[in-house]
């Protein structure tokens, strides 16, 4: 039996397609001829400098730039105590009460009426400033002042962490701070409950003493509740960074940074400056991202072996015996407030009083100035030791110092995998395409003159555990 022919037009079809191909695309050009290009141009090119400058103007620019900067630092504190003063009396006002009228009247109780006039001591003091200083070094101290919190946080801090350059120490508060901002949302709202409940058992008010109470002791089992769940999972920041990493690998980030566009033999021969530099820039963002990762990884590595897990189970411990000392508080104080007969006292007990009687009552103790003897104070007594060394201690203690460091240790040791898988990745990627090691390619970017291999070099000393080389000693 013969095979049947196809039809003439797909034959015509096929012979007419297999002929279009162009001409195979040039090879890429060798990784010497690409970076010795790099060096000519970058070299024909370089960045505006002052070697045109005189040694003399030079000396008497640097003589005031020191002198400028020393007059900036010196504002700067007093911008720092001016701020700390104002911050701190504004947090007194808002969440203690009127600080400046009770200084006032044990100081000069005949100039109270002063305060009354507030809006007047503003102006004069505006009026004041305006006279001494220009607009522009004004506006920008109020601004500082104003944002004195932001400044604290988002540059003393980390300028303090940079000076003592202990990177267990940065790991450790930076643990601290996500897991106290991840609870932050719930805590504001158990706060908020809690605060309304006491402003309500403090009323004395009948209605309003029995739904502050209610609202006191479900606050508080909600609270213990997200606690107890949340000491169940590892601690926020080994999620927090899970989490990142796996939404950075999901979307490329890594890879689209360090992957440089090869030149073949063509395309090389019009390179410009800006070509090569952004070449350069690629390789050597796969050099930093390399040692970048694998410090990261080493850093959790530190974490999750140093003492920042054990400091945030025992800052979780006292804060919530603190929380159920507090709230039963306000709790024995409702019972007492409803129905005075259910406690025995030798007169009228303080707030201070059923604070000591529900510390105590924590792991079931007594003492002599309240006793309970009714049906309700029993049972909240009963209810304040069982929170207090049922919930509190062995919940903590065996909970968190256990299960929680061993999920805190298996998802530390995948994320750190992950990191350093990564980074060898990068480093035989990289190694791949630019036909060199990664010292070879070090070299080549100090020598052309790279501005972030400063720091690549400071990631590596740090991993090797010695301290910091210059570039120019290398």
């Amino acid at each position: 039996m013969t095979r049947q022919e196809p039809p003439r037009n797909q034959k015509v079809y096929a012979r007419s397609t297999s002929y279009r191909h162009g001409p195979p695309p040039p090879p890429n050009a060798p990784s010497d001829e690409v970076w010795d290009l790099i060096d000519r141009l970058v070299a024909d090119n370089p960045d505006v400098a002052s070697s045109t400058t005189p040694e003399t103007e030079l000396k008497q620019r640097r003589r005031g730039d020191a002198r400028r900067r020393r007059r900036r630092r010196d504002w700067r504190r007093v911008l720092d105590v001016f701020g700390s003063v104002v911050w701190a009396f504004i947090v007194v006002k808002l969440f203690i009460g009127d600080f400046d009228r009770v200084m006032l009247a044990a100081i000069a109780p005949q100039a109270v009426w002063i305060l009354d006039f507030r809006w007047l001591l503003v102006l004069v003091l505006a009026a004041l400033l305006l006279l001494l200083f220009n607009s522009r070094r004004l506006g920008l101290s109020l601004a500082y002042v104003i944002g004195f919190p932001l400044v604290l946080s988002g540059w003393k801090l980390p300028k303090f962490l940079i000076k003592k350059r202990s990177s267990l120490l940065v790991v450790g508060l930076a643990g601290i701070f996500t897991s106290i901002g991840a609870r932050a949302r719930p805590f504001i709202i158990a706060l908020a409950i809690a605060c309304l409940s006491g402003f309500m058992i403090s009323s004395s008010e009948m209605p309003w003493v029995v739904a502050g109470t209610i609202g006191m002791a479900l606050t508080l089992i909600w609270w213990l509740a997200i606690t107890a769940l949340d000491l169940l999972r590892s601690t926020a920041f080994i999620r927090a960074q899970k989490k990142f990493i796996d939404w950075a690998l999901q979307r490329r980030i890594i890879d689209q940074i360090t992957t440089p566009t090869l030149p073949n033999r063509v395309t090389i021969r019009s390179w410009t400056v800006e070509d090569a530099k952004k070449f350069r820039d690629s390789a050597g963002y796969s050099v930093l991202l390399t040692h970048l990762l694998q410090f990261w990884a080493e850093c959790l590595d530190q974490y999750r072996k140093g003492p920042s897990v054990i400091v945030l189970n025992m800052l979780a411990a006292v804060s919530l015996t603190l929380q159920v000392i507090l709230a039963f508080t306000f709790i024995n104080l409702g019972v007492h407030t409803l129905v005075p007969t259910q406690f025995s006292s030798a007169g009228n007990p303080s707030w201070w009083t059923f604070a000591y009687y529900s510390s105590v009552g924590t792991y079931f103790g007594e003492i002599g100035a309240l006793a309970p003897v009714g049906v309700f104070a029993i049972v909240a007594k009963l209810a304040n030791g069982i929170f207090g060394v049922v919930v509190v201690g062995t919940a903590i203690v065996s909970i968190s110092l256990n299960y929680r460091s061993v999920r805190t240790e298996a998802d530390g040791e995948g994320v750190i995998r992950t990191l350093t898988g990564k980074a060898a990745e990068i480093r035989e990627v990289s190694s791949q395409q630019h036909q060199m090691s990664f010292r070879d390619l070090e070299n080549r970017l100090l020598a052309t003159g790279w501005g972030l291999l400063g720091v690549t070099r400071w990631l590596a000393a740090q991993l090797e555990g010695q301290p910091r080389r210059s570039t120019t000693s290398e």
